[in-house]
């Protein structure tokens, strides 16, 4: 299992969330965003270049922007479109805990 100890943590509420974890993206610095009870965390694991993580609910090293559009899409959160872009420039992956309602943006 991998070790997210030393990663910051941003509650997603919104737009404001949005523009925080862009910032903190674009410097292809690492976050963790950790989603509301309502926000769906199912993806297509193969489709997004996901591997099996430890347990079966969570994914590593999916591909940045399809993962995030693809969840973007789901949700109905345009804001996660953009950060998919902004976290593809920056050459992150995604890592996905949907037992936890967590997305690990990382190098």
């Amino acid at each position: 299992m991998r070790d997210y100890s030393n990663m910051p943590v941003l509650n997603w509420e919104g737009p404001i969330s949005a523009k925080k974890a862009m910032a903190q993206v674009h410097h292809a610095e690492p976050v963790i965003l950790q989603m509301p009870e309502d926000f769906t965390l199912t993806i297509d694991a193969p489709s997004c270049g996901c591997e099996a993580g430890d347990d079966p609910a969570h994914h590593i090293n999916c591909n940045a922007a399809d993962t995030l559009k693809a969840l973007a899409a789901s949700n109905n959160v345009p804001e996660l479109a953009k950060l998919a872009e902004i976290a593809h420039e920056a050459g992150q992956a995604v890592d996905i805990e949907s037992d936890n309602r967590r997305i690990i943006i990382h190098d």
